[in-house]
């Protein structure tokens, strides 16, 4: 398998991506490198990441020689002997090579932040959920995703109807107008969002969008060390009914503001051509957590860019029987009172 360790050019340490400072810093030098200055260095000093076509689920660290197993799925991880990331370049080639990518914004820091500020606010969560050795868990991994920009052509013909009643002496009268709508015309989505691995549950990464897509960058490997990265397990082939699926609900929405103002419409024509549809194989930043509770996994997500967060939590059994104790003796009480009183 081919690998990829990015070393610091002043010391040769490891070296990571700070989303704090938007630049790589090597921890043990301090030196501090932007994109643009990282990759010119590595290409001074010859460093080509030669890359092979066969995938395994080994590697072998370029620092200290350790034989890792890894996921099949995964594109950038950690040593685990030496802790010195690791770009398992050999599966970000061809159609693996993603094309855009959000780099992280906050850091492990800013993320357990973010976590505790949304988890504090529960209640009846267990003890030790938002403790400090739980809370060192959390990962950055960056998340595959399809993004689809379409060029698609609309044609909508539809009879609208409006209808007035009213009564004079003893008669009523009933008239009704109508329209004929025509709404064609091109409409430009861009960035059609779908997730391309199936991992980790869609709709808890659903709850962190959206992301701010506009500082999306061309994918540079370099920004993988010092974070895990997914390769896609769902093709584009068969993530097309989804992004078709949404396609289609925008398609509705926009319609439907187009001909409101009518009692009634009758549709005679829709449909929805696309011309053009560019697929841009995107990795977007993610801090995940995992809790285990009464035998059950819990899956927590912070975006990687804002810090929202977002999953399901766990009830403390515990907390839930001391509140359903407190009610239940401060309603017998009551009870007992009120009892005494009309005694």
């Amino acid at each position: 398998m081919a690998t990829t360790t990015y070393k610091c050019p002043g010391c040769g340490a490891g070296i990571h991506y700070k989303p704090e400072i938007k630049k790589f810093k090597c921890d043990y030098c301090l030196s501090e490198y932007t994109e643009e200055e990282f990759q010119k260095l590595n290409q001074e000093e010859g460093h080509s990441h030669e890359e092979e076509h066969v995938h395994f689920q080994s590697y072998t660290c370029e620092s200290c020689g350790a034989n890792v197993l890894t996921d099949e799925t995964t594109t950038a991880t950690f040593c685990y002997y030496c802790h010195n990331p690791v770009i398992l370049s050999g599966r970000l080639e061809g159609d693996f090579k993603p094309k855009k990518m959000i780099p992280f914004s906050i850091n492990k820091e800013k993320a357990k932040e973010s976590f505790l500020r949304w988890a504090e606010k529960k209640k009846f969560v267990p003890k030790d959920f938002t403790s400090t050795s739980q809370l060192e868990k959390i990962t950055g991994i960056y998340l595959p995703y399809w993004w689809v920009d379409t060029k698609a052509q609309i044609n909508y013909v539809a009879e609208g109807r409006n209808t007035r009643v009213w009564r004079t002496g003893d008669r009523e009268y009933t008239e009704t107008k109508k329209y004929q709508i025509i709404r064609k015309g091109e409409i430009y989505l861009k960035n059609v969002g779908e997730i391309a691995f199936t991992k980790i549950n869609k709709s808890l990464l659903n709850g962190i969008l959206p992301f701010r897509e506009q500082e999306a960058v061309e994918f540079s490997m370099p920004y993988l060390s010092g974070f895990f990265a997914e390769q896609y397990n769902i093709t584009k082939e068969e993530a097309e009914p989804m992004v078709g699926e949404q396609i289609n609900r925008y398609y509705d929405y926009l319609v439907n503001g187009l001909v409101s103002g009518y009692d009634r419409i009758n549709t005679i024509n829709s449909g929805i051509h696309i011309n053009e549809e560019e697929w841009n194989y995107t990795l977007l930043p993610a801090w995940v957590l995992t809790y285990i509770y009464n035998g059950k996994t819990y899956v927590f997500a912070v975006n990687g860019q804002t810090g929202k967060s977002y999953g399901e939590l766990p009830l403390s059994t515990s907390k839930l029987s001391s509140v359903s104790g407190i009610i239940f003796g401060l309603t017998f009480l009551g009870l007992l009172l009120g009892g005494l009183l009309i005694w």
